[in-house]
């Protein structure tokens, strides 16, 4: 039952998905894509053509210019009581968290309380070598740490105990080469708690989702009572809504990694955030985001796959034709576009956020 996704550019070869999985050729970009730019109604009806071949129930959000254009829902919530999904609902984002926990630590680092080069040591002596593991490598998944990411046994209740259980599970291969696992974002979770003094939740609380206003964003253990919360499905043998159910052990061993459900309203706002200098000012959000190491093409949560755009893919690995989320943008902030599935499986959303992302 691992957890991993996330596509990585090198020529079409597969990509190991670390608890939340893809293939790299998912990078790889589509022969054609639209540049027709477009607006209002044209815009609406150009996203309904893309997503009418599919199978595909979700959200689908345009960015142009620093503003939310367009919010596109399709199909259920809850395929059983009838419950649309509306651009609130709260859908498990998986590894579309990474660049939240990224972003508390570039803030840390600003405050002078780490740097890039500051090793893992200070803060998990007892991992194997961690004196040779910086929180860079971390960032950018070359640190060497591989961990096979099987939900636990039974579920991991706290901060604490999620970060014990990585401890206890990660390996050191001493092989800097790319590998993405989810055991990295863990851990710089644990660095956040660490250096705050709070968890990780409440420390993203404070620093993130408050001051964005940011009111539809919880860990999966706290979503209040009443909330819409999209549950998984696939299509499976000509039918839609097959239901395929997240397992809760697997949600909490990814502390910073893929533990949170967020509507795509707050996650438009805090991608936006992100980039227009509210949570990091500009050379603070390339300095995270825009130095990957030798060998890979991810920085800071998100992936490169060109010199153009920035790219999220999260998914998990357990459940490969439910939950899916896709952040792509271009590094000049003109244009984004995210989208949040519940059901996906006959649809290659990478290729489909191309398409949308080429009429913006």
């Amino acid at each position: 039952m691992r957890k991993k996704w996330w596509p990585l550019l090198a020529g079409g070869v597969m990509l190991l998905l670390a608890g939340i999985g893809v293939w790299r050729a998912a990078l790889d970009r589509p022969e054609a894509v639209s540049e027709e730019k477009l607006n209002g109604p044209a815009l609406n009806k150009a996203i309904d053509r893309v997503v009418a071949p599919t199978h595909f129930k979700g959200a689908i959000a345009a960015i142009k210019n620093g503003q939310v254009v367009t919010v596109r829902t399709y199909g259920y919530a809850n395929a059983q009581t009838k419950q649309p999904i509306t651009g609130d609902t709260l859908f498990p984002i998986a590894s579309m968290e990474k660049p939240m926990t990224a972003a508390l630590i570039a803030q840390l680092i600003r405050e002078g309380k780490l740097n890039y080069t500051t090793k893992l040591s200070r803060f998990y002596p007892a991992i194997t070598g961690a004196d040779q593991v910086t929180v860079r490598e971390l960032l950018n998944h070359t640190s060497g740490l591989a961990m096979d990411e099987m939900p636990p046994a039974s579920e991991l209740t706290t901060d604490k105990a999620a970060l014990a259980y990585t401890v206890h599970e990660v390996a050191n291969t001493q092989d800097k080469s790319f590998n993405y696992t989810n055991a990295n974002f863990v851990l710089l979770a644990g660095i956040v708690d660490q250096l705050t003094g709070e968890s990780f939740n409440q420390a993203l609380k404070t620093r993130i989702l408050d001051p964005l206003h940011l009111t539809h964003t919880y860990d999966y253990r706290v979503i209040p009572k009443g909330s819409v919360v999209a549950e998984g499905y696939k299509y499976d043998n000509g039918r839609d809504y097959v239901p395929e159910e997240l397992d809760h052990k697997l949600l909490s061993s990814l502390l910073g990694t893929g533990s949170l459900y967020m509507s795509i309203k707050d996650m438009a706002a805090f991608q936006l955030a992100l980039s227009d200098g509210r949570l990091l000012t500009r050379p603070q959000f390339k300095e995270l985001t825009e130095q990957p190491d030798h060998d890979g093409n991810y920085s800071g949560g998100f992936f490169n796959p060109d010199e153009d755009t920035r790219l999220v893919v999260g998914q998990y690995d357990d459940f490969p034709n439910s939950f899916n989320t896709v952040f792509e943008a271009y590094n000049t902030n003109s244009a984004g576009v995210l989208m949040f599935a519940n059901q996906f499986t006959d649809a290659d959303t990478k290729k489909m956020a191309e398409e949308i992302l080429g009429h913006l």
